[in-house]
């Protein structure tokens, strides 16, 4: 089974799936392939070049609104609101405490039309702010502190690792969590396949979806002990992977987790028309 998927603790399940075996018992041989890109991913999925992948969440939701129907197979990264990996930073002598003082503002983000923007955006209305007045720039999450240094961003949304490091300097202040303004647990990736394969696959498809989740199970309650695993495959340095939020991974795709971002996904004209979340979902699972 081919895999493909960023380099990025949304990994870890798999990777501790196949060092321990899991995926092996199942009957399954993966075949990891990193890439950096989600466009490249999907389309690899598309193009059956690749099986199986991890994205985010936004980019299957895009995908599904204009008729590219991928379907989500087991969960990847899930912000809780309790350990926020992706955290909106300010300097420390920053005039912006809360997300309130976001309005009018340029925040530094990872991709521009994402579940980031939108999070940020529900966020800073449910504060009482004015999202439209809020300019959003596109930037690797190794620069923001200096584009934060420098003037050419008043906040950034910051994701571990990157984050580990720019608190560690003392330089900046974390305020908020973005995605929780889409609720306290949301998807924010998830591994998918094509439609075709899901249903010309369904027992690879379970096999997939039951060992990754004993992954999972496994995984969200071991963070210290997958150090090592994560550190080693993504080039990582382990002090940072120990001293940053590690990430929860979705063992259910609750629809729950799911509806609030295609609904703000509407909201904030990213998409024409809404959907339920269920229909992202492969049959079955």
């Amino acid at each position: 089974m081919r895999a493909g998927a960023s380099l990025d603790d949304g990994l870890t399940p798999l990777l501790y799936g196949i060092h321990a075996g899991l995926y092996a018992r199942a009957g399954l041989d993966i075949e990891l392939q990193p890439s950096s890109s989600g466009a490249a991913l999907a389309q690899a999925v598309a193009g059956r070049t690749i099986d199986v992948a991890k994205s985010s969440l936004m980019a299957l939701i895009t995908a599904y609104a204009h008729g590219i129907k991928f379907k989500l197979i087991a969960g990847a990264a899930l912000f809780s609101s309790d350990f926020p990996t992706t955290q909106l930073c300010a300097l420390r002598d920053s005039a912006v405490k809360t997300a309130l003082d976001l309005s009018g503002k340029t925040i530094a983000i990872t991709a521009l039309q994402s579940l980031e923007t939108i999070a940020i955006d529900s966020l800073i209305d449910q504060r009482g702010g004015q999202s439209a007045t809020v300019k959003f720039i596109e930037i690797p999450a190794s620069t923001m502190l200096g584009a934060l240094e420098q003037g050419r961003a008043d906040a950034a949304a910051i994701p571990n690792p990157s984050l580990a490091d720019a608190v560690a300097t003392g330089r900046v202040r974390a305020f908020a969590a973005p995605y929780s303004g889409l609720g306290k647990h949301v998807l924010i990736g998830g591994w998918f396949c094509s439609e075709d394969y899901a249903k010309q696959n369904p027992d690879i498809v379970e096999k997939f979806a039951a060992a990754t989740r004993e992954a999972i199970f496994y995984t969200n309650a071991h963070h210290a002990e997958t150090v090592p695993l994560l550190a080693a495959y993504a080039h990582l340095d382990p002090e940072v992977v120990k001293r940053m939020n590690r990430a929860t991974n979705a063992a259910t795709l609750d629809v729950t987790y799911i509806q609030p971002a295609i609904d703000a996904a509407v909201k904030y004209k990213l998409i024409d028309k809404g959907f339920a979340a269920s229909e992202l979902i492969a049959a079955n699972l």
